[in-house]
């Protein structure tokens, strides 16, 4: 779970930058929307939305602070996705072969057989 929430604020951290870059081109000043992020964790999605601290938390907690930063200014915001939907699944963990079809189907990509 720490892996996790420490991987959030870093694609949250790549997010800002994104957003960032979009708001110095000219034509895209007023047009720039927040960062959608999906996430298949829901008790990182609940910590990320959630002020308190616990005992658990407190050794993200500059991590957690920066999710809530990015989150109450508008730059990011998640949306829980099941894990059988989580195209990034086969970047993270073995899956077995017909859910990497399905999820390379999912990325538009072709398989070579």
């Amino acid at each position: 779970m720490k892996l996790e929430f420490m991987a959030l604020a870093s694609a949250g951290q790549e997010a800002e930058w994104l957003k960032d870059l979009l708001l110095e081109i000219p034509l895209l000043k007023n047009n720039v929307s927040k960062v959608l992020m999906h996430y298949d964790s829901q008790a990182n999605l609940g910590r990320a939305y959630n002020e308190m601290y616990n005992r658990k938390s407190r050794h993200i907690g500059l991590r957690h602070s920066f999710v809530r930063k990015l989150i109450k200014d508008v730059i990011i915001s998640l949306i829980f996705i099941r894990s059988s939907y989580n195209l990034a699944d086969p970047f993270t963990k073995l899956l077995a072969r017909d859910l990497v079809k399905i999820n390379s189907r999912g990325m538009r990509l072709k398989l070579l057989e």
